[in-house]
């Protein structure tokens, strides 16, 4: 029960604190070409957390500058190569309704990307108030609901199978990356 409203007072301050991005028409042909610092949002579920790896490899064989958000006690699970560019964050970082803190808000604000991927499959409002509150061009989520209010370029998700539904989303960015 109280779970419950804590959620809806979220909620509530996300949709007024932040504002909502009005996402224009976008040719996205070229789009992964003029990018260069990407923002990964790790799944905040374990069974999912491995099937991102994928995506973050073929990132770093692009050359892409690559910052993993994840929780504090996860980062050991990363590959040496993305350790040094994590940003961990912990329950110092979120407020008493599970949204982050302006301290982390700040930091990530500060750093300036130009693409955000939420690799999480089901809706967690800590990462969904983060994609909404960045200040970049394009915002990669799974389809789920709302989710055309934090992103402007959505890929269908499996809901029992996350190995297929990271697999369309890499191949997702793979279309884009020779037009």
């Amino acid at each position: 029960m109280i779970d419950n409203l804590k959620e809806k007072a979220a909620r509530f301050i996300m949709n007024k604190k932040v504002p909502g991005s009005e996402f224009s028409q976008r040719n996205f042909s070229s789009i992964f070409s003029k990018t260069y610092s990407f923002l990964i949002l790790m799944p905040a579920d374990d069974a999912d957390f491995k099937y991102v790896f994928p995506i973050l490899d073929y990132l770093r064989e692009q050359r892409k500058n690559i910052v993993v958000m994840t929780c504090d006690f996860r980062v050991s699970l990363l590959q040496p190569y993305f350790k040094t560019n994590a940003v961990e964050h912990g329950l110092k970082d979120e407020t008493k309704l599970n949204l982050p803190a302006k301290k982390l808000l700040d930091k990530l604000t500060n750093m300036r990307f130009d693409v955000i991927i939420d690799t999480n499959r089901d809706e967690n409002l800590f990462y969904s108030y983060i994609a909404k509150y960045m200040n970049t061009n394009l915002k990669i989520g799974f389809t789920r609901s709302d989710s055309d209010k934090y992103f402007n370029f959505q890929v269908v998700s499996k809901q029992n199978d996350p190995e297929t539904s990271y697999k369309n989303l890499l191949d997702s960015l793979k279309m884009f990356q020779g037009l």
